[in-house]
């Protein structure tokens, strides 16, 4: 029997196989097809390249502002689900979903960035990061703080607050008060108001560990490029022997307290009351988290033993993100490139006179060119200003900053210069800084350089105008009084026809100034203001001592000096009630104190009645006098039309002088053109209010 032939096993996996089954070496490689494919990914990768540097040389369009209102009815009709019932895209959604409100007085516009826009490109500068810390949003929240974040007001939602409605005030400062009260950087959460105002942080954003050094010879605010999340906690460190040195850390730069007395007129509140806060930095480690966020400052006392010791603070912060931040002559072309882009949704444009503190979006696409041209104007402005008030140092810097609501006027001086956000844009609109000039921020500056020796009763929106006329001609280029649209010429006239009748007018009162200016010049003027910087008799008037006020002057300022024992009496009274825990005492003392700041008030005004007069009287006699020398013309006759003292001595001193007058003046007619009698020109100009009509300005100066 033929035994069959074994049948063939196949190979293992891992056998070679046979020479005469391999392919032939190279063959996929010399393939056309091989060829082909690697030329289609080719072109692949070099669409996709392009693509992406495409996108990286693209600048950002501007941001547009976006009216919500507008923008809802065509939403509606589109996407019917979305909306309420279908009755609501037959009538507009507004009249039917709930009743119009009134319009504000000053409507407050709010831009929406776009949140992936900007940050994308951004580059961390600082290389040491840390988490960001926020409170357990689960953790029960304290009474105060739930009640604090019942409390709502925003741009787009305002909370209206009747200024007669004193019981309501008092409750609102109330739960503002324990809200702030009650806040620990270790469980602090945000504000549910504070992604409308001041705003969010652009995510993903990187928390960083920033060291700044602080000059010690410069006091206030010190601007740090940093800006704390809204509810974060932010850590400070200091060297341990720069703990008792009086420095502050802030949260926050507005600093505007609508429940204040100031804001009484305040009944649309287009923000939380209060949104900044402080902590002493006292110790080597401090912590502090505002729930609303803000820009991040060191505050320097503003004492000499600090300077002694040496030039600069180190002090270091953690937990911040960085922030848009421009100093000119510090900061490189490639620096603001980055820097513009940064998370902060607010940004500070920094000379060495003045901080302009804006929403970011406002300098997301200014030029570097641009930004050093705005900061150089602003630099000019102040110097101008210093110029004019005859100020040799100033302390600190000026300061303007945007807010969606603040506590009086249009725009209020102090520290710093508060605007509406409607402002804002102008504050770094060089262009139009150049062209146009601002009045509002010339006039606030004026503010803050005004003196009491050159300013009398009536006088506190008129002088501070002085610098805004020079502002308007040294910066804008605008002719000696066309700054604001009076006609100087003609309101001087009429008020030397009828100065009783156009008493009470800014502009008249400041048209008194016009004719001497255009004729002796902007220097006769400032040399006038630094001769009384320095005189002591101009100070005297200003002060009024006892002597010059009579037998009833003396009697009323007996009745001072005895309330003053009284109260340095009481509060070591209430000291040591509150250190022997014994209540009833304390509020004794402390009623009796309320009484005394009442009677104060009445001394005061008894006070102004008998000495203010006379005092401005002495001070407008000694300013006539001092700009007559400094001018070289007798100008007593000029300043005697509107009804200013020219008394026998004056004459006397000023013989050697020629009487000046201007041409055709005093006039026989009024002014053929009609001037205008408005305090201020359009709403983008300085305060509009009654209020700081009257001198109730929170002024102070940086000398």
């Amino acid at each position: 029997m033929a035994v069959p032939p074994p049948k063939r096993q196949p190979p293992r996996p891992t056998a070679r196989r046979p020479a005469s089954e391999q392919p032939e070496a190279g063959s996929f490689l010399s393939s056309p097809l091989f060829w082909v494919c690697f030329a289609f990914l080719g072109l692949i990768a070099a669409y996709l390249l392009q693509q992406r540097l495409a996108e990286m040389n693209q600048r950002p369009t501007a941001v547009v502002e976006k009216t919500p209102e507008i923008a809802k009815p065509p939403v509606v009709i589109e996407t019917p689900k979305v909306e309420p019932p279908p009755v609501v895209v037959v009538t507009p959604p507004p009249v039917v979903v709930e009743p119009p409100k009134p319009e504000p007085a000053k409507p407050i516009p709010v831009v929406e960035e776009e949140l992936p826009k900007f940050n994308r490109f951004y580059k961390t500068v600082s290389t040491r990061l840390v988490p960001a810390h926020l409170g357990d949003p689960k953790a029960p929240l304290k009474k105060e703080v739930k009640a604090g974040h019942e409390l709502r007001a925003s741009p787009n939602a305002p909370l209206h607050v009747a200024s007669g409605d004193a019981a309501k005030r008092a409750t609102l400062r109330k739960t503002v008060e324990d809200y702030w009260a009650k806040i620990d950087p270790d469980r602090c959460l945000p504000h549910p108001d504070a992604d409308a105002f001041p705003g969010k942080v652009l995510e993903p954003a990187d928390r960083v560990i920033t060291t700044v050094s602080i000059p010690v010879n410069r006091s206030r605010w010190h601007s740090t490029g940093t800006y704390a999340a809204p509810g974060e906690r932010i850590t400070f460190r200091i060297p341990a022997g720069d703990a008792d040195l009086g420095l502050v850390a802030r949260i926050g730069c507005h600093n505007d307290d609508i429940t204040s007395d100031f804001a009484i007129k305040r009944e649309d509140w287009h923000r939380f009351p209060v949104i900044t806060n402080t902590i002493a930095l006292n110790k080597r480690v401090v912590e502090l988290a505002n729930p609303f966020g803000g820009p991040i400052y060191i505050e320097m006392p503003g004492n000499d033993k600090n300077g002694k010791s040496r030039d600069q603070i180190r002090i270091e912060i953690v937990g911040a993100v960085e922030a848009p931040n421009f100093t000119l002559g510090k900061t490189t072309r490639s620096e603001w490139e980055n820097s513009r882009l940064a998370p902060a949704p607010w940004a500070e444009m920094i000379c060495d006179k003045m901080v302009i503190s804006v929403p970011s979006k406002h300098i997301r696409e200014l030029s570097y060119a641009d930004a050093t041209e705005l900061m150089k104007t602003w630099t000019e402005t102040v110097e101008a200003c210093d110029w004019l008030a005859a100020w040799k140092d100033r302390r600190s810097a000026e300061r303007i900053v945007s807010d969606a609501e603040i506590s009086i006027g249009w725009m209020h001086s102090g520290y710093p210069i508060k605007c509406y956000l409607d402002s804002a844009k102008d504050s770094v609109d060089v262009q139009k800084l150049r062209k146009e000039g601002n009045w509002g921020f010339f006039h606030e500056l004026g503010h803050n350089h005004q003196s009491s020796l050159w300013t009398y009763a009536g006088y506190t929106e008129v002088t501070c105008n002085l610098f805004a006329l020079y502002c308007m001609e040294k910066i804008a280029g605008k002719k000696l009084g066309d700054g604001h649209g009076e006609d100087m010429a003609a309101m001087a006239a009429e008020m030397a026809l009828d100065p009783k009748a156009h008493g009470a007018s800014a502009f008249h009162l400041l048209s008194q100034y016009y004719h001497p200016i255009k004729q002796f010049g902007w220097i006769s003027l400032q040399q006038t203001f630094a001769e009384l910087n320095g005189r002591k008799d101009i100070k005297k008037a200003d002060g009024m001592v006892k002597k010059n006020l009579g037998i009833a002057g003396r009697e009323v300022e007996k009745q001072q000096e005895a309330l003053d024992k009284e109260k340095h009496q009481l509060d070591l009274k209430i000291k040591a009630a509150v250190r022997e825990k014994k209540e009833a005492d304390k509020a004794a003392a402390e009623a009796r104190l309320a009484e005394i700041f009442k009677e104060e008030k009445k001394i005061k005004e008894a006070l102004g009645a008998l000495s203010k007069h006379d005092s401005d009287e002495r001070k407008k006699d000694i300013f006539v006098r001092t700009w007559s020398q400094e001018a070289g013309a007798n100008l007593g006759p000029y300043f005697a039309n509107f009804g200013w003292p020219y008394t026998d001595s004056m004459k006397t001193m000023l013989t050697p002088l020629k009487p000046w007058m201007p041409a055709n003046f005093p006039p026989t007619k009024p002014g053929t053109k009609p001037a205008k009698s408005t305090l201020f020109g359009s709403k983008n100009e300085a305060m509009a209010g009654k209020d700081e009509a009257q001198g109730d300005n929170q002024s102070t100066n940086a000398q």
